[in-house]
C-alpha cells in the first residue's frame, strides 16, 4: 500500500505475501490482493509450503480462512506477522461468567490509531446467542473497561 513500510515478505507463485506496518497483504485472492489490517488477523498456521491465515473480513465479522501457497522460506515473514499481531493486542483477559466457564475479552488497536476494538470469545459449550450470557459478558466488559480506564 502506498505510504506503508514493508516489514517482511515471502514469495508466493508469481506474487508475494507482504507484511507492512499496518496490514498483511495476500496475493491473488478473488482477483486481486487482499489487505487485512493487523487487528483483524486472528491466527496463522504455517506449513512447509503454505500459510493459512484466519482473519475477520470486518470488525466483529465471522472468521474467514485464506490458504496461500508459498514458494520460499517464510521465517522472516512469520516473525513479522507474530510481532504485528501481538503488538495489536492491548488487553487480553479471561473472565468466568458461568461457574468456571467464561470468555476471553480482547482489546486490539487498529493500526495507525489509538482506537480500541473489543472482542469476546466464549468458552466451548457456551452459547453466544444466550441473552443472559450476553448480558453477563456485557457487564463484565463494562467492569473491565472501568478498571482499565478505557
Amino acid at each position: 500500500m502506498p505510504g506503508e513500510r514493508v516489514l517482511g515478505w515471502c514469495a508466493s507463485g508469481r506474487s508475494s505475501v507482504v507484511a507492512t506496518e499496518k496490514s498483511l497483504l495476500l496475493p491473488e485472492v478473488e482477483g486481486g490482493a487482499l489487505r487485512i489490517p493487523w487487528d483483524l488477523v486472528l491466527r496463522t498456521a504455517w506449513e512447509e509450503d503454505a500459510v493459512e491465515v484466519t482473519a475477520q473480513d470486518s470488525p466483529g465479522g465471522r472468521p474467514v480462512v485464506h490458504r496461500i501457497a508459498l514458494s520460499a522460506d517464510p521465517i522472516v515473514l512469520a516473525s513479522v506477522i507474530r510481532e504485528r499481531v501481538n503488538a495489536s493486542i492491548v488487553v487480553q483477559r479471561r473472565i468466568e461468567l458461568v461457574g468456571e466457564r467464561g470468555a476471553r475479552f480482547v482489546a486490539r488497536r487498529e493500526p495507525g490509531t489509538t482506537d480500541l476494538r473489543w472482542s469476546v470469545v466464549f468458552d466451548a459449550g457456551l452459547d453466544p446467542g444466550d441473552l443472559d450470557l450476553r448480558r453477563r459478558a456485557d457487564e463484565a466488559l463494562a467492569a473491565l473497561r472501568v478498571s482499565l480506564g478505557v
